[in-house]
């Protein structure tokens, strides 16, 4: 008889697959979904809200994932836990470690970024420390971050491990983005570099198409928002494919660095079959090449530009349109959401 696996998910809406993802897993382990989600209704007001409304956001946010862990924490007992939300499984264990409780457990979507003031950093790597004291694995979407924790956190060393990631994005109650012109699109928070895609715009003979970046206020610095770029606050998640879709290119400018940001918005854009250009880093060599993308050289906003106004003009060539096939194609077999469930159950067993 197969262990029985409590698998706790990033989204209700799974729930209307479960039956599918179930049987997907069923050659590996007996699984059982706890369904949670990122965002509630007081969360999406506070994304909308400028000035105060990312720390509001944030705190609630916490607070929603640390509801779901202690409810977690106190409920049925499981020999093995699997988090592909990894805010709720940051708090089970940080749970686990205070009252002593030892649990395989598996938590997916490690990121940390470093961050100027020296003394939040420091609490922020003793957090870490503490509340992943009792993980098995710490699962990392890229596979050059990998060492680049391990030099971080050497405590954690042996529990880091890289998964490919892979998620759904058919929402049951889908938001449609509406815009009077053509324009191209990016968008994301961690790791973004929209300072180059604010520079290679302003280069482009822009008079035909518009630039939009979805993103949150704190991440547009003064400089950007002086530029010819218009940064759109508020969209869901739920709307973010839509967005997507009705752009003529989707753009991931990410900075040139270890951390894997930006696969989440780029798997999106392969879904719903948008051309797309990214930062040529390692991270994201862990998942497309020349064959589904085209890359640009992360710092430089000539280089992007060149890329931009290529693409725009050869929308309908044969050599864009087989890229966004072979890109929908590739999500489809490799980044599905029951193919991640998959990779991560096989990982939460490897001794």
């Amino acid at each position: 008889m197969k262990e029985k696996t409590l698998i706790i998910l990033d989204s209700f809406e799974y729930r209307r697959k479960e039956s599918l993802l179930k049987e997907s897993l069923s050659d590996v382990c007996e699984p059982v979904f706890y369904y949670t989600r990122y965002e509630n209704k007081l969360i999406e007001l506070f994304c909308k809200t400028k000035v105060v409304g990312g720390g509001l956001q944030h705190l609630a946010y916490w607070t929603l994932s640390l509801c779901y862990s202690i409810r977690l924490f106190f409920g049925k007992k499981y020999q093995s836990y699997i988090f592909i939300n990894p805010i709720v499984g940051i708090f089970f264990g940080m749970l686990t470690h205070l009252f002593f409780l030892k649990k395989r457990i598996t938590i997916g979507g490690f990121l940390f970024e470093n961050k100027k003031n020296k003394f939040y950093l420091y609490l922020r790597k003793a957090f870490v420390n503490f509340s992943y004291y009792n993980i098995d694995k710490i699962v990392v979407y890229g596979e050059t971050e990998v060492p680049h924790y391990k030099s971080l956190f050497p405590n954690l060393a042996k529990k880091f491990v890289f998964v490919q990631y892979g998620k759904d994005y058919d929402y049951r109650d889908k938001k449609e983005f509406a815009y009077e012109k053509p324009f191209i699109a990016s968008g994301g928070r961690s790791n973004r570099n929209f300072q180059v895609l604010c520079d290679a715009f302003d280069l482009l003979d822009n008079s035909c198409v518009d630039c939009l970046i979805a993103t949150r206020p704190e991440c547009v610095s003064a400089s950007m928002g002086k530029s010819n770029v218009q940064f759109i606050y508020g969209i869901t998640l739920n709307q973010f494919g839509s967005f997507i879709q009705r752009s003529k290119i989707f753009i991931v400018p990410l900075l040139d660095t270890n951390i894997s940001a930006g696969h989440m918005a780029m798997m999106e854009a392969m879904a719903v079959g948008t051309p797309i250009i990214v930062s040529d880093i390692p991270a994201i060599r862990n998942y497309v090449d020349e064959r589904s993308v085209t890359f640009f050289s992360p710092n430089s906003s000539l280089d992007l530009k060149e890329k931009i106004d290529y693409v725009l003009n050869r929308l309908d060539s044969a050599e864009v349109v087989d890229k966004v096939n072979y890109a929908k194609k590739m999500y489809k077999t490799s980044y599905s959401f029951a193919a991640l469930l998959k990779r991560m159950v096989l990982v939460s067993e490897k001794v």
